[in-house]
């Protein structure tokens, strides 16, 4: 008892001395239990931190809990590199949204940022080969962390209930990680996406339990042991590379019988998955594409290469077949001719869509670096209730309907950087309720980040057009840097006569993959001004319809009671929504990031009733909260293009004064006539549905005029056989990228 009193007593003075900055004595038991005070190492402060003189290096203790923002960690204290930063150093800082560490850092201890509630990136250093036991613990905010190709472990709890929806939520892990902590990444609630190293051997036991976004994980081939809990909560489909991998009976906390594990036939992998419920299947066979000599699945000049190493006694080929290229059951020269010969006949150059009479002046507006912002509530609730409204007062109960609420946004928030005074005003309510300056930045991390290949690509593409004549329009230069630093947008000068029709049609032609070939079909004499926005969506399915599944003859009855014969597609799916009026399902496109949301009405309540019963909350609720319950689902194939004019919408959602006279967009362009005002704004969209996935695109056209006449402004089982809504929806935010309505199949 005694000795335990001494200890509380040297402790308190210790502390005591600690916060005015002078001595930490060393304290060790003794074998008869009495208390041995070593020599002391001085606690020091430089400017907010605390640290150490261990005589060939500093180690940060701590930091100043009022810090707040950027904090900057010196690389240099006393004339000694700042090389550890001990047990908490850097906790508790509530108010700091970045710590940048000095490339002199190599060790991290325990707990470090633990609890830095406001913390939002950390970029690690080379040299540090461990993130230890609960570092950035409860770092909520946490998005963005740079993973050092040092690093060889990941401790327990590292990263539990962070953040981490930088870069569409995927993590790429180094190849020297060989250990990941059990709960390492528990309760990520935007981690959606990780690449496990090959040299890992064991999936700890909740590792990504709570990740309810993860939908797909590939486990390599060097695990040997799945344990209990690791899987994610939301997890769909994942691959084991090993075939006698030990799989937890309860590494799936929840219902397996809708997830599927694919991985060797015959192997312990499946015979584990048959026993707990899971849905195997096999490894298909190999693909043999032609040419592809050195194994990456493509045939490129980089095979040419491979084949012509070996020939001349050097390097491996993957596949003798697939460099046999004439047939003739031997490899040699002849097989290298006819392969370059392919290649020069295939191949192909991009370029951009051909113009008649306008000039590009994108080269005149050098691009400067800028900052993005990710998502959050903020921006989603606003573009939420943005496109609810928009989807509102376009749906029709005659008439299929399709919006894209993401191509409209790109379209006004390039013209409203030219907006100020009460037109400003009400183009930021109307847009979200965000300043333009703070929308740019939301709109350029979401463009940035957008998948962009040939399973799954939503492509955004921006211009401005601008009538070739000095005398009636002068377009303010600080306009043009803004739509190109954050929207990327092609800039032309052009004659505004029939070959400028053509060259916007052709433009929009080649941005849309040819799938909206036309948009305008003359320029009237009082428009100087076009800004466009295109977009792209293709997309295959995650699963695609099997041939069970493939389009059968049943019934859909129209939006009149009309009957007509739908090529009904069948499939299982996983994912099943309801509300009080609908139900509904989602299925996912390769890669997760997309989804195609469906919304069946109750057969009592008309689609238009339903739309219109819709709030910006009930509208997110059901996007971003779908049930994981096996449902039986039945949706015809589809395809139709739509277009309308949005200008009576936009002013009725809350921007009037843009499409009057009295429109102040004097931060845009200066006219002849003092006049510069929004026309019309044209949308025209086109979408296909069929067994592969998922085809796209829409076109936004700001229209303005220098004079004329304003526009008039006016106030458990899911079978899709009648008229129902549907989304694509971004499934990191829950925005609707599309929203449609389908009434009729004729």
């Amino acid at each position: 008892m005694k000795s335990k009193k001494i200890l509380t007593a040297i402790t308190c003075l210790c502390m005591t001395a600690q916060m005015c900055g002078y001595i930490q004595p060393v304290f060790n038991a003794s074998a008869d239990g009495s208390v041995v005070v070593e020599q002391p190492v001085k606690v020091q402060i430089y400017d907010i931190f605390q640290y150490k003189n261990l005589g060939n290096y500093i180690e940060i203790v701590a930091t100043a809990t009022n810090a707040t923002g950027v904090v900057e960690v010196p690389s240099e204290i006393d004339g000694l590199p700042v090389k550890v930063a001990g047990e908490h150093a850097f906790a508790g800082n509530q108010n700091v949204t970045e710590f940048k560490l000095p490339d002199t850092l190599t060790s991290i201890g325990k707990g470090a940022f633990q609890g830095d509630t406001n913390l939002k990136e950390v970029n690690i250093p080379e040299g540090v080969t461990a993130i230890k036991d609960e570092t950035f613990l409860n770092c909520t905010s946490l998005m963005k962390v740079n993973f050092p190709k040092s690093l060889q472990s990941i401790g327990v709890r590292a990263f539990y209930n962070c953040d981490l929806r930088y870069n569409q939520g995927a993590i790429n892990l180094p190849d020297s990680i060989n250990k990941i902590g059990a709960q390492a990444f528990e309760n990520c609630k935007y981690l959606r996406q990780i690449d496990l190293p090959e040299s890992l051997t064991v999936l700890e036991e909740g590792v990504f339990y709570g990740c309810e976004l993860m939908k797909t994980l590939v486990v390599p081939e060097s695990v040997e042991k799945i344990s209990a809990r690791s899987l994610p909560s939301g997890v769909c489909y994942f691959t084991v590379k090993n075939p006698d991998c030990e799989i937890d009976r309860f590494a799936l906390m929840g219902d397996t019988s809708n997830v599927r594990i694919t991985a060797e036939e015959n192997s312990r992998v499946q015979e584990q998955a048959e026993e707990y419920g899971y849905i195997f299947e096999a490894f298909a066979p190999p693909e043999v594409v032609e040419g592809d000599a050195n194994g990456d699945g493509y045939f490129g000049i980089a095979d040419a290469v491979t084949l012509q190493n070996w020939l001349m006694g050097s390097g491996e080929l993957s596949n003798w077949k697939s460099v046999d290229y004439t047939g003739d059951g031997v490899i040699d020269v002849f097989d290298l001719c006819a392969m370059k010969q392919a290649l020069v006949e295939n191949l192909q150059f991009i370029t951009p869509p051909v113009l008649d009479g306008a000039v590009c002046l994108t080269a005149n507006v050098q691009s400067a670096e800028v900052q993005g912002k990710e998502a959050d509530d903020e921006f989603i609730n606003g573009q939420t209730e943005f496109a609810l409204e928009l989807f509102q007062n376009t749906v029709s109960d005659n008439e299929n309907v399709l919006v894209s609420p993401y191509s409209v946004m790109q379209a006004l928030a390039m013209t409203g950087n030219g907006a100020d005074g009460t037109t400003r005003t009400e183009m930021e309510d109307t847009l979200g309720h965000i300043a333009f300056d703070t929308l740019n930045q939301y709109l350029y991390t979401l463009r940035t980040n957008q998948p962009n290949d040939d399973k799954c690509k939503l492509v955004t593409a921006n211009s401005v057009w601008s009538r070739d004549n000095a005398d009636r329009i002068t377009v303010n230069s600080d306009f043009l840097q803004k739509v190109v630093d954050y929207y990327n947008a092609e800039v032309f000068k052009a004659p505004f006569d029939d070959t400028t029709v053509k060259d916007i049609n052709n433009w929009c032609d080649t941005n849309t993959d040819h799938m909206i070939p036309e948009v305008i079909d003359e320029i009237k004499d009082n428009v100087v001004m076009y800004l466009i926005n295109a977009v792209t969506f293709d997309a295959k399915w995650q699963i695609p319809y099997t041939d069970d599944g493939y389009p059968r003859k049943r019934n859909f009855t129209a939006y009149d009671g009309s009957t007509q014969t739908a090529d009904m597609m069948y499939s299982e799916e996983y994912y099943y929504l309801e509300d009080e009026n609908a139900i509904g399902f989602m299925k996912y496109y390769e890669g997760g990031r997309y989804a195609f949301a469906t919304l069946l009405p109750n057969e009592d309540t008309s689609v238009v009733e339903y739309v219109e019963g819709l709030t910006p909350e009930s509208l997110h609720n059901i996007l971003a909260n779908p049930q994981k319950e096996k449902v039986d689902t039945g949706m015809p194939k589809f395809s139709y293009d739509y277009d309308t004019e949005l200008q009576e919408v936009l002013a009725s959602m809350g921007m009037p004064t843009a499409f009057t006279e009295l429109a102040d967009f004097s931060k845009l362009a200066q006219t002849a006539t003092g006049q510069f005002f929004i026309g019309r704004v044209l949308h025209k969209t086109f979408i296909e549905v069929n067994t592969e996935g998922t085809r796209a695109a829409a076109v936004t056209v700001v229209e303005a005029n220098d004079g004329g006449v304003a526009m008039p402004v006016e106030k458990k089982e899911v079978i899709l056989d009648r008229p129902f809504m549907y989304c694509i929806v971004d499934t990191e935010t829950s925005l609707p990228v599309f929203m449609g309505t389908l009434m009729s199949l004729e």
